[in-house]
């Protein structure tokens, strides 16, 4: 009866969806319906549509619960009620993506219910009896044993299951596990043995293996492709992580369930609907400047769904805390609890004391050695005169956990500050990407914009800091979250081209830049790239406010710019040279070298070849594609150095280098073209510095530097969002030069590639880093099913 239901559910959706398909066709040509045929065609279609959504809600109420079928009412209904929605809207107001976006909700709906769940209509092509196993029955020539009710099976951690039916003379094409789970563990491991009619004798090991997932039910079915009849099969049953599981019965040749993947469908529906658009599209094709109202909506709207998935990992990751208990942390970390703690006592040293061991050990940084003399140590702590001190910037400290701390008596907590700060740079990002659009390409399409935007803050680095928010990462996403804002001030103040140069914009970006150093050391180098752009605008600043005729430098004008674009910048930085210098006896020293942490960073030596590998992986290591979870993924690569170099590859994973995350990177093989066409000696020098220092000269020398602290992903908040800005600039200026229809089109459909792929390859190793399934840790099984149905559909 539920399969009667679902074919006619399914005839249904698709006629109603054809039939809505041709309506818009007809509003678009104006062309008016005469037909009287058609017309009642269209008005039982039309009741046909509600009584779909009708169905469809009640599937998402629970009102019906189609157990084969799950999913699959929801997705058809929503697919013609939408359809029928997008054709009433058309009628107000001419829509010429309205045929695009129903055509990709009918595929999208199709394919969904079809080809990638196809397990699911396997037993409809063959004789498949199905063979139902009680508990008692599971326990019957097995080494397990019933609990005292007669109905459960209890199998715990510290032992495996064995399950093995024997005499069975059947074809079987799955097994189903009715398990439960206890609170502490969300997954179990199921190896299969069999006999076929191919080895009737003696046992195939592990011919399956599967990983069963709690709420996941689909992960409860295993398949089996075996040969012939199944004489005899041996299931063996592991909990994870030492947890307790309750098997309620196994099941032979169980109809497999739909398992709707949302994501997949969302994905399908945008990506033809994106591609109509890019290269259909008169208005994604018009110019920025003709279309800013557009561009500034859908910046709006990606920019909340960036900030919505920020959130949604964060309280997804802390699962059952309340927001009120998280806010009320009473103890910290490094940087949360011990540098405010200092600060609060009037210290620049934390106050934990170093012991007389430490003190007295001949290699104190050499942590093997303290290890293998029993010394303690505060591990990654910067250690010096006998004090123990932060590397990391106290901009977070100073403006955020010490005033938190002063206020409630509590310290601020981890996951909020990455959240807080991620959350800030992901708005900075937009601002300061839209500005550069305004500004330098107001004429580039409004397409390519908005495909800039998605790719920027898909590959920005900032998610894999989300994902695993520690101390680490509050200082990579506060330094994110400044310097975005810092670049937006800059562009917006108009230090860069001929428009009059805002005094107030030049002393906030001067101020900012320097906080993100105090935020995070490495990123000096963009401030000292900012401060010398800013004495170069110098003698256009004061020939503004001189009078005609003029040419001093240092008039009243450029007294003024001089003094906000360069006094912020160094009165804080004031700050953080006399903070190195209490602390180091050197105002230039942030401590680094003197952390108890992987390496001795006093004695190491530099060579080349460990540049080398930091920048091929962080730029240039591609991805492989693999049919099963997680899908995507990136071998690091040591490139044969001969020496040390360590890979931060268990915590956060490793991720494929910039070039093939953001596919418009390999503009940059094009700059030579794109300075070639700028006119003017001084012109080209001009751009090429302003696009080469800050783009590719520090994310280079950033990468390269990771040599001795090591590779970790989440380092690409300091480079991937620069590059990419840069790649941008190129692309865009040679896309304006072109007269070329055709290679015009191909642009387009680069560009539409280019964000198809930066969500699929980008996002997926990202959402891998933040949730976690693998050798290194088994903390979120649920969400690798998701992704490995959204690649693997076939399992």
């Amino acid at each position: 009866m539920s399969t009667f239901l679902f074919v006619l559910m399914f005839a249904a959706s698709v006629s109603v969806t054809a039939v809505s398909l041709h309506e818009i066709k007809s509003d678009l040509s104006r062309k008016e319906c005469s037909d009287k045929k058609l017309k009642n065609i269209r008005a039982l279609s039309r009741g046909a549509a509600v009584l779909l959504a009708f169905i469809a809600a009640a599937e998402a109420l629970g009102i019906i619960r189609p157990r084969v079928y799950q999913g699959a009412f929801l997705l058809l209904g929503a697919a013609a009620g939408l359809s029928m929605l997008v054709c009433t809207v058309n009628k107000k107001r001419r829509y010429h993506s309205a045929p695009a976006l129903v055509k990709a909700l009918l595929i999208a709906a199709v394919l969904e219910v079809t080809v990638f769940n196809i397990p699911t209509y396997r037993l409809f092509f063959g004789s498949y009896g199905q063979m139902d196993f009680s508990p008692a029955e599971c326990a019957r020539n097995s080494d397990v044993r019933l609990d005292d009710d007669g109905t459960t099976i209890t199998v715990r951690g510290d032992r495996s299951a064995i399950f093995s039916f024997e005499g069975i003379d059947e074809e079987v094409a799955d097994v189903y596990v009715d398990i439960g789970f206890d609170n502490e563990v969300k997954a179990a491991d199921v190896s299969i043995d069999a006999m076929d009619e191919t080895t009737p004798h003696d046992y195939r090991y592990s011919v399956a293996n599967n990983t069963l997932v709690k709420n996941r039910e689909h992960t409860h079915f295993t398949q089996l492709h075996l040969s012939g009849r199944l004489s005899a099969l041996k299931l063996t049953l592991t909990p994870q992580n030492g947890g307790t599981v309750y098997i309620y019965g196994i099941s032979f040749n169980r109809q497999i369930a739909m398992d709707i993947s949302w994501i997949r469908v969302v994905f399908l529906v945008f990506g033809m609907t994106f591609w109509h658009l890019m290269l259909h599209s008169k208005t994604m094709q018009q110019s920025y400047s003709k279309k800013k109202n557009m561009c500034r909506t859908a910046a709006i709207i990606i920019t909340d769904l960036a900030c919505l998935a920020a959130i949604l990992v964060t309280f997804t990751k802390l699962d059952n805390y309340s927001i009120t208990d998280i806010m009320k942390c009473r103890e910290g970390n490094q940087m949360t609890q011990e540098l405010v703690d200092a600060f609060e006592n009037g210290s620049t040293s934390l106050l934990d004391v170093p012991n007389d061991k430490l003190n007295n050990a001949p290699t104190p940084y050499v942590t093997d050695t303290l290890n293998r003399d029993e010394i303690e140590y505060s591990w990654d702590h910067v250690y010096f005169d006998g004090h123990y001190y932060s590397y990391y910037g106290i901009a977070p400290v100073v403006l955020v956990f010490l005033p938190y701390h002063l206020l409630t008596g509590y310290y601020f907590p981890d996951s909020m500050a990455v959240m807080l700060f991620a959350l800030i740079g992901i708005l900075g990002l937009t601002k300061l990407y839209m500005e550069f659009i305004k500004k330098f390409f107001p004429k580039a399409p409004a397409g390519f914009v908005i495909s800039g935007l998605i790719i920027i803050q898909v590959i920005s680095g900032i998610w894999f800091s989300i994902g695993r928010p520690m101390f680490y990462e509050i200082a990579l996403s506060a330094g994110f979250a400044v310097l975005t804002w810092a670049v937006y001030f800059f562009l917006s103040a108009n230090i860069i081209g001929d428009k009059k140069i805002s005094l107030p914009r030049t002393a906030i970006a001067s101020a900012l830049f320097a906080v993100a150093v105090l935020s995070r050391p490495t990123l000096v180098l963009y401030c000292i790239a900012a401060a010398v752009f800013l004495l170069v605008a110098l003698p256009r600043a004061a020939s503004e406010g001189a009078k005609k005729g003029g040419s001093k430098v240092l008039n009243a004008a450029g007294i003024r710019y001089l003094l906000c674009a360069m006094l912020p910048m160094v009165c804080i930085g004031l700050v953080q040279m006399w903070y190195n210098y209490d602390r180091f006896g050197n105002p230039f020293e942030f401590g680094i070298q003197y952390s108890l942490t992987i390496n001795d960073f006093t004695k190491t030596q530099f060579h080349p070849r460990l540049s080398l590998v930091a920048v091929y992986n962080y730029f240039f290591n591609p991805p492989i594609f693999i049919p099963g979870y997680p899908g995507v993924r990136t071998e690091f690569q040591y490139l044969n150095n001969g020496g040390y170099f360590y890979a931060d590859v268990v915590c956060t994973y490793n991720t494929s280098g910039i070039f093939f995350l953001a596919l418009p990177m390999f503009a940059y093989f094009l700059s030579g073209k794109a300075l070639r066409q700028i006119k003017g000696r001084k012109n080209k020098l001009r751009t090429a510095l302003y696009v080469g220092v800050p783009c590719v000269l520090i994310p280079f020398v950033i990468a390269a530097s990771v040599w001795e602290s090591g590779y970790a992903a989440r380092y690409m908040t300091d480079i991937a969002w620069q590059s990419l800005l840069g790649a941008l600039a190129i692309f865009f200026f040679l896309y304006s030069r072109l007269t070329d229809p055709t290679k015009k089109k191909l642009a387009q459909g680069f560009m539409w590639f280019a964000v198809m792929w930066a969500l699929v390859v980008a996002g997926t190793q990202e959402f891998n880093a933040m949730f976690r399934y693998d050798e290194f840790g088994r903390e979120f099984p649920e969400w690798a099913s998701e992704i490995q149905r959204l690649f693997a559909f076939w399992t």
